[in-house]
């Protein structure tokens, strides 16, 4: 039994864009973010010309002049050959404002994983079955120290009670996601930091930050609000870098 699911482990890494109007958004971001971190795993790289062209062909076949979402995945299994594998799904309703939890589940940290987006996490898989399980939007993934890492499903921002604006310490083990990269990108106030559960008690905005939703304001975590229960003006104001036009 145990031998038989490492055979059908895949090893490797995954990018998921948005599709607006059946233009694939920051294709070229995503193609070379799958170069990237196939080299972080050791992996051999994929040709990108052939990411992006999956990217278009997936999106014109399944979505037309439409709005979706692409996953493309490059991994193999235990001794099996890679290959990349495109998965679209629709969109999806989000609300304009988030409540999350602390995850059950404790951040492995970094791991061989290199910041990579990688495939077969299991404290992903918790964190997202939490997330259905509880009817929230995320959870806060935490390391064995007790420092926040990232959450299931997106990277997060943090306005701290003294008005700093953080993001978790990449050395932690968080997903170099592309949605944080173009938060750093722009706006140099940004800078690197380790936070407790405490700290996000007492902050002044938490935010989460993912490529394919944009900015979501998070406005309470574990049943408290965060400041005054409402979107903060750093998250609105970040929130229009991620417009989808």
């Amino acid at each position: 039994m145990g031998d038989d699911r490492l055979k059908t482990r895949r090893i490797g890494s995954y990018t998921t864009a948005r599709v607006t109007r059946g233009r694939v958004e920051r294709v070229e971001r995503h193609a070379r973010r799958l170069l990237r971190d196939a080299r972080r795993l050791e992996l051999e790289p994929p040709v990108l010309r052939d990411i992006e062209e999956l990217f278009v062909e997936t999106a014109a076949t399944e979505f037309g002049s439409g709005d979706g979402v692409i996953r493309i995945e490059w991994s193999r299994t235990q001794g099996g050959g890679l290959e990349l594998i495109a998965t679209p799904r629709p969109v999806g309703e989000e609300p304009d404002v988030w409540r999350a939890k602390t995850s059950k589940a404790v951040h492995p940290g970094p791991e061989y994983r290199r910041n990579t987006k990688s495939v077969d996490v299991r404290a992903y898989d918790t964190a997202r079955a939490e997330v259905a399980e509880a009817a929230i939007d995320e959870v806060f993934l935490f390391d064995k120290n007790g420092w926040l890492v990232e959450g299931g499903r997106s990277n997060f921002l943090i306005v701290t009670g003294n008005g700093e604006w953080i993001a978790p310490d990449p050395a932690l083990g968080a997903v170099e996601g592309i949605g944080l990269t173009l938060a750093l990108e722009s706006n140099s106030k940004i800078k690197y930091g380790r936070q407790t559960r405490d700290d996000l008690l007492s902050a002044r905005e938490l935010m989460s930050v993912n490529i394919v939703r944009g900015v979501a304001p998070i406005v309470e975590l574990d049943g408290h609000a965060v400041a005054n229960g409402q979107p903060g003006e750093r998250s609105l104001s970040l929130a229009m870098l991620f417009r989808h036009e």
